[in-house]
């Protein structure tokens, strides 16, 4: 870009002085002849300095605009190769569906890399909205024969359902992800009988339906039978799915979705026949999609599921006795959060189906009770099952600091602990806290000596303390001199999040202020 030289020109850095007309002419007495002439050159005089100024101000803007226009010749998004600049554009039209047309229009670069076929891949496709078929046309054309990710969203009455599915019937071989989503399962069926064509690529199937039918048909999914890379599954339905041909499923996340009219109870045999399909499953969640209860129906049996390592039940607590009919010797995190308000009190059988659900899974490495209290003799216990437990995150619990102490020095149960996560742990005290983590520390690192041959327990890491009644601020200042002390949650993706219950912004804020922004750097807000 060449840049225009003839916009610059000397200014005058010292401009004529203004001079009032009032100065030179009194306004007490009636003025006169010369006086109006005086006056009228002053009004000249200001004019044509006022229009130099204004010339001078439009070659300021000039000179501003060129300025941003060479600026923008540096920018990260000219300079980037275009794959790279594709692969972002990829990234945002996971969770945008304009994002392929918009960044098209902005420049050449852009719609070189808009060209892509892989940023064309995400297909959003919402059948309430007009001329549905015309876009799916024109995505396919653009896609060409890059993967496709597929959603369509049918609602009751959809005219354009079948002349979509005609379209993209004839590329199964391009899905990579499949999310269908109905408002009954009558619909459901229909689609899933039509997607019956070998699907050799397809990673991910997602089928969420607000109700049954009005025949009151389940979800059936037998229709899809060639599905050899299918490794993830998220079913949202009324009642637990049934299937006989999703052997290579790793993480399965079912929704069990409920009206005002319908609440299905849980039956642990649809839970086990379920399950005993997936050999591969390594992560599993359970949700209830509305807060509530439902009845649990229970076997006096069980599953086994040797490679799970992560397992998810966000259920009322009457539903944690499913724990007991899987024995999961690999798992490696177990997270038990309640979907109901909190009781009032500790859940007793909650307790009880942990400790024996723990039995047979010592390799536990992060355990998480959310709003699901346990009676503490049940922590104690708990603690004596876990071995290998690193990280321990409770909400609101009423654990004590009589159950703390068991984890406390080179003895205490738990020597593998090294993250603790307590919010609105209103019985527990904050020199608990303090007491646990100084008797973690390295003796030679507090007497200056030389490490020991015998192996000790694993220091404190990370305490993060919310909420909690008797955790003063003093007791945060002790636990930032051991180790990092975070008064905040972990991320976006933390549960609290999307609750709203953890924030507590004004009290970190009210922190700030009274030690004037000087903090110790291991206080984490």
């Amino acid at each position: 870009m060449c840049m225009d030289h003839r916009l610059y020109h000397d200014i005058d850095v010292l401009p004529t002085p203004l001079i009032s007309v009032m100065d030179r002419i009194s306004c007490i007495r009636e003025p006169t002849e010369d006086d109006i002439i005086l006056i009228h050159q002053t009004m000249m005089a200001d004019e044509e300095a006022i229009q130099e100024l204004n010339s001078e101000m439009s070659i300021l803007d000039k000179h501003r605009e060129n300025i941003h226009r060479a600026r923008s010749l540096l920018t990260l998004a000219r300079r980037l190769p275009p794959e790279l600049l594709a692969r972002i554009f990829e990234i945002c039209a996971k969770s945008w569906t304009r994002a392929p047309v918009v960044v098209s229009q902005v420049c050449s670069a852009w719609r070189k890399a808009a060209a892509f076929l892989r940023v064309w891949s995400h297909l959003f496709l919402d059948l309430r909205s007009g001329n549905s078929t015309g876009k799916a046309e024109f995505w396919l054309s653009k896609v060409q024969h890059a993967p496709l990710h597929i959603t369509l969203d049918i609602p009751l009455e959809s005219p354009s359902l079948e002349e979509v599915l005609g379209l993209l019937i004839p590329r199964s071989k391009q899905w990579y992800t499949l999310i269908v989503k109905s408002v009954d399962s009558t619909i459901m069926n229909h689609v899933l009988r039509r997607c019956s064509s070998p699907l050799p690529n397809l990673r991910q199937l997602n089928v969420i339906t607000e109700m049954e039918g009005s025949q009151g048909d389940p979800v059936n999914m037998s229709s899809l039978q060639d599905a050899p890379r299918l490794s993830r599954l998220l079913i949202e339905q009324p009642n637990l799915p049934q299937w006989s041909n999703f052997v290579g499923v790793t993480k399965l996340h079912v929704v069990l979705s409920s009206s005002m009219l319908s609440i299905p109870s849980i039956n642990a045999t649809d839970w086990i026949e379920m399950l005993q399909v997936l050999p591969e499953l390594r992560d599993l969640t359970l949700e209830l999609s509305k807060p509530g209860t439902r009845t649990y129906n229970d076997a006096q049996r069980s599953v086994d599921l040797p490679h799970l390592e992560s397992l998810t039940l966000h259920v009322s607590p009457e539903v944690n006795g499913i724990l007991l009919t899987m024995r999961a010797p690999a798992l490696r995190q177990l997270h038990l959060r309640c979907s109901s308000d909190p009781l009032a009190r500790p859940h007793v059988s909650s307790g009880t189906h942990l400790c024996r659900f723990l039995e047979s899974s010592p390799r536990v490495q992060l355990l998480e009770l959310y709003d699901i209290d346990v009676e503490r003799i049940d922590f104690v216990q708990c603690f004596e099952l876990l071995p290998k437990l690193e990280e321990l995150r409770l909400h609101d619990s009423d654990i004590a600091d009589e159950q703390l102490r068991l984890l406390q020095g080179d003895n205490g149960h738990c020597p593998n602990l090294a993250r603790l996560d307590f919010r609105w742990c209103n019985y527990l005290t904050g020199s608990a806290l303090v007491n646990l983590t100084q008797s973690r520390l390295p003796q030679y690192e507090s007497e200056g000596g030389v490490p020991p041959i015998v192996p000790q327990a694993r220091r404190i890491n990370e305490v993060a303390v919310i909420n909690c009644l008797h955790v003063k601020e003093q007791d945060v200042l002790d636990l930032a001199e051991m180790t990092l002390c975070r008064l905040l949650m972990r991320s976006d993706e933390d549960h609290c999040s999307r609750r709203g219950c953890c924030n507590n912004e004004r009290y970190r804020q009210r922190l700030r202020l009274r030690h004037n922004n000087k903090l110790p750097e291991r206080v984490i807000l």
